[in-house]
């Protein structure tokens, strides 16, 4: 039986015969979302890097400068209140942008998501090479996709 004996329709209208195009459309799916979520991970963890680190930075240097940088920021900027304060509230701010961040990147397992969209994707490849060559069956390769869309159902 070849690819083009199956009958039916898929979701998207394609003949499911046509496992060609139904490959090629879940891979662009992959690549859409792997392309969106790498972006957003990247984000969030560099929010979380650069946020614990001024944190850390605003949170030193009034101890690290001492009276003589406290006395520096309120001549420079006018605060109404101490300039440590001032460091320690900013410092405070940046460690919740921090946090967020990371809990964030945890609780939506953006990491465990791209890491199946990356498997999927590399299933599919090795799939549509198998069908091209001949090497799976049209069974084997639509029970492969099968699998695959399992696979990707979080996407």
């Amino acid at each position: 039986m070849s690819d083009a004996e199956f009958v039916g329709e898929s979701r998207n209208g394609a003949p499911v015969g046509d496992l060609s195009a139904l490959i090629k459309g879940t891979q662009d799916k992959v690549a859409t979302y792997l392309a969106h979520a790498r972006t957003r991970q990247r984000r969030l963890l560099t929010q979380a890097i650069v946020g614990g680190a001024l944190a850390t930075a605003l949170t030193a240097s009034p101890a690290l400068g001492g009276t003589t940088l406290s006395d520096w920021i309120d001549q420079t900027f006018g605060f109404s209140a101490p300039a440590w304060q001032i460091l320690c509230a900013a410092a405070a701010i940046c460690s919740v942008a921090a946090t967020i961040s990371t809990q964030m990147l945890k609780s939506n397992n953006l990491d465990e998501r791209v890491a199946k969209a990356e498997a999927v994707k590399a299933r599919l490849e090795i799939l549509e090479i198998g069908r091209m060559t001949g090497n799976l069956t049209p069974e084997q390769a639509a029970t492969e996709y099968s699998a695959c869309l399992e696979l990707a159902s979080f996407i």
